[in-house]
């Protein structure tokens, strides 16, 4: 089970359709790394429009340079991790998800937002997995800005 904490927040700015929002890229497994097990999510609304976001796995995965970033260490003295962060992708965006593990609503008010956490060993991401990805996802069709986090532990 993964023990060290990370964290990365970014900031996306939304078109007027339905897109991608962040997307969590787990590291190929390597000596001394596990399987990164998200423990927290959080959205929050910059703009003051209201949006519909979910959460799942994408039909199909993005490929590419990763704008965004790598999650950073919550102990000083530790390196980074190795989970990275994607607000898009370089060659090809995640699709949306066939099926949402959730689904919420963004109220019209600047900071209205959602925290979404898990347990220990309850959201593993696996790199061998078909699609490895996991994405949060505007549903709605409006151009909306989010500041979101992730947590992650290693």
């Amino acid at each position: 089970m993964a023990e060290i904490i990370y964290e990365l927040g970014l900031q996306k700015v939304t078109g007027a359709s339905a897109g991608p929002v962040g997307t969590v890229i787990p590291a190929a497994i390597a000596v001394g790394t596990g399987p990164p097990e998200i423990r927290e999510i959080g959205v929050f609304n910059v703009s003051g429009v209201a949006g519909e976001l979910g959460l799942g796995v994408p039909a199909a995965a993005g490929s590419g340079t990763v704008t965004g970033g790598t999650v950073q260490q919550l102990t000083p003295w530790r390196a980074a991790g190795h989970t990275q962060v994607a607000t898009s992708f370089g060659t090809t965006q995640p699709t949306a998800p066939g099926t949402f593990m959730r689904r919420w609503e963004v109220q019209a008010v600047v900071g209205a937002g959602s925290i979404f956490t898990w347990a220990p060993g309850e959201f593993i991401l696996w790199q061998g997995a078909t699609i490895p990805q996991i994405v949060i996802w505007q549903i709605s069709a409006v151009a909306v800005t989010y500041d979101f986090y992730v947590k992650v532990a290693e």
